[in-house]
């Protein structure tokens, strides 16, 4: 998967104005995820930009018909939204900053190149993880070391699964025990996606600023 982030600090201009006492200034920043899915094949993927409802035709509205889409909740396992005659089989389902999902190019001879645009999260952000596997991403494009960088609340028996694009398989689990990683600490990069079995309900909080 490659993927690139380019990010403007852009003044979107007076929110209200306050009279004599003052105003205030909305400043957002903005910016584009690139995502390439080689032919026939899957990336582990994240939205981490806001637009809209982050509906699937918000975040993707256009790409070529059999793309599809695999979300994963632990209650119903995997689902598959088809784009099919322009338009998502599923069209309000989403694809939120703090979620993951699969995409899938079927072209068997071109690579599929989608382009996310939207405003970063900032602020206090929270995704939910429950006891079990959970399909998640950082909720911001950052990319780092799950916990020193991106603050990943690590717990004794948490396992990280990472897929590979260019073999189109898992790397080998990655467990979290005594304090340390077995294979050293996650490289989790910008529009990636990854599972996580937890060993306990927790949230991962952080406060994310572009400033």
């Amino acid at each position: 998967m490659r993927t690139q982030l380019i990010l403007t600090t852009a003044a979107l201009g007076v929110a209200s104005s306050l009279g004599a006492f003052g105003q205030v200034y909305s400043v957002n920043a903005v910016g584009y995820i690139n995502i390439t899915v080689p032919a026939k094949s899957y990336v582990l993927t994240a939205n981490q930009l806001n637009v809209g409802g982050n509906t699937l035709k918000e975040v993707l509205p256009t790409v070529p018909d059999g793309t599809v889409v695999f979300k994963y909740t632990q209650a119903s396992g995997f689902a598959a939204i088809g784009f099919e005659f322009g338009e998502w089989g599923t069209p309000t389902a989403t694809l939120k900053p703090g979620e993951g999902a699969f995409l899938q190019n079927n072209n068997p001879t071109a690579p599929l190149t989608v382009t996310l645009v939207g405003e970063v999260p900032q602020g206090t952000l929270s995704t939910a993880l429950l006891k079990g596997l959970n399909l998640i991403s950082s909720q911001v494009p950052q990319a780092g070391k799950l916990v020193t960088d991106l603050k990943f609340p690590a717990t004794e028996g948490d396992v990280v699964y990472q897929w590979n694009t260019t073999t189109q398989k898992y790397n080998d689990p990655n467990g979290f025990e005594f304090g340390e990683w077995g294979k050293g600490e996650p490289a989790i990069a910008v529009g990636e996606g990854f599972f996580v079995n937890k060993a306990a309900n927790a949230s991962w909080d952080r406060t994310f600023s572009v400033n």
